[in-house]
């Protein structure tokens, strides 16, 4: 029941794309799917491969992503570059490949709404980074345009890697608090609280 964000950061240096919004669409959801990566959705038990060795601590297991491209541009001034984010997009869901439940755990239907707060606050994250405004976003700097896009997609990427930090910290307060959700009383008041977050930042099936 353990969650850990997949991030996968890519820089696109060449040409310009239009402007998407957050959470979006990826070049193509059949190549995501194609890996075992699906968009946002209620978990239902065909969600979760049998695998008796992965994660032996839990009877399920839920895991989420979130990828992100940007394009970038630079400029150069009194011999130093800078390289900004013009446009970017991030889309996120759930990595089949790596969830999973026990060939001899039965109690899936009591535990699909804990898993599925799991990947609901796994949307929450992935929505705030997608959130973040252009502007704000790490800025790249080197001696060469090689450099600064270098430092950008590094600094790019130690900022999502925040967000996996936050993500997780999150995902283990939840565990713990709900007992892996055995816990009735904790997980209803962490359901509630989530399907409120939900509506706020408008995501949805």
């Amino acid at each position: 029941m353990r969650f850990v964000a997949l991030i996968v950061a890519v820089g696109l240096f060449a040409g310009v794309a239009a402007r998407v919004n957050a959470l979006g669409n990826p070049p193509s959801w059949a190549e995501e799917n194609a890996k075992g990566h699906f968009p946002y959705h209620r978990l239902t038990a065909d969600d979760f491969p049998i695998n008796d060795s992965a994660y032996p601590q839990f009877g399920m297991h839920t895991q989420g992503f979130f990828r992100f491209h940007y394009n970038d541009h630079w400029t150069e001034h009194n011999g130093r570059v800078v390289a900004r984010v013009r446009d970017w997009n991030v889309w996120s869901g759930f990595d089949r490949n790596k969830s999973s439940r026990k060939s001899w755990f039965k109690k899936i239907a009591e535990t699909l709404p804990h898993e599925q707060g799991h990947l609901d606050l796994s949307e929450l994250h992935s929505k705030a980074f997608a959130d973040t405004p252009v502007d704000t976003l790490p800025i790249g700097e080197g001696a060469t345009p090689k450099e600064a896009e270098a430092n950008l997609q590094r600094k790019m990427t130690a900022f999502s890697n925040r967000i996996t930090a936050q993500n997780q910290a999150e995902q283990d307060r939840y565990d713990a608090e709900t007992k892996h959700g055995v816990n009735a009383a904790k997980q209803r008041e962490w359901q509630t609280s989530i399907q409120e977050r939900l509506k706020r930042a408008g995501i949805h099936f």
